[in-house]
């Protein structure tokens, strides 16, 4: 996967040696499709939820994995929506959650998942503070980004968003909304609110 091995290459290159969650396009999606199919989805999330998982690659994680913790579960429900969303319909929420359906979501669609901080397992960082971080490192997302090239960008917060689209050139002007696009680019941006914990899409 030329993607993943790139991401690797500038991975090793910017935490020189140090601990750090690796990921991009899941193993066991269909990566070979990453390039035909259409819209390419990537998750950005803030950061792991706990130094434990520093070392681990993300992109290992199988369907039994990933259906165990909620975080996951709900990424998979958002892709399965977004893939399968018409202009005349929308998926029934009901038929998301079901688990068979998931597992085909999982297996059916290639998805990637960055993190703006990967090597820090707070999970609590705050806005102010991952913005800094952000500013710090835009050089390294904007390499990201560029590497995975997506059509459609689930940021997980409102901060997230921000600190994303300040990466891409150009950027938009920001605005309440939970759908955003960047026509320049031709990206569509979808806002996921967290609260509690707990994963929230707001459409």
């Amino acid at each position: 996967m030329v993607e993943n091995k790139e991401l690797d290459k500038i991975c090793m290159k910017h935490f020189q040696g140090r601990p750090y969650v690796a990921d991009g396009i899941f193993y066991s999606s269909p990566t070979e499709l990453w390039n035909y199919i259409h819209p390419k989805v990537l998750f950005v999330l803030k950061q792991p939820n706990s130094d434990e998982l520093l070392g681990e690659d993300y992109r290992e994680y199988d369907f039994e994995t990933c259906i165990r913790e909620q975080v996951w579960r709900e990424l998979l429900k958002r892709l399965y929506g977004i893939m399968n969303t018409t202009q005349s319909a929308v998926p029934d929420y009901t038929k998301i959650t079901e688990r068979k359906v998931l597992k085909e979501t999982f297996t059916h669609y290639p998805f990637a998942v960055i993190n703006i901080i990967k090597d820090i397992g707070a999970g609590i960082t705050s806005t102010a503070e991952l913005k800094k971080y952000a500013i710090e490192n835009t050089h390294f997302l904007k390499e990201q980004l560029d590497i995975l090239h997506p059509d459609i960008i689930v940021c997980c917060g409102n901060g997230v968003f921000d600190i994303v689209n300040q990466s891409i050139t150009p950027p938009i002007e920001s605005s309440g909304n939970w759908l955003k696009y960047n026509a320049a680019r031709n990206i569509i941006f979808l806002i996921l609110t967290i609260r509690e914990n707990q994963m929230q899409i707001t459409f």
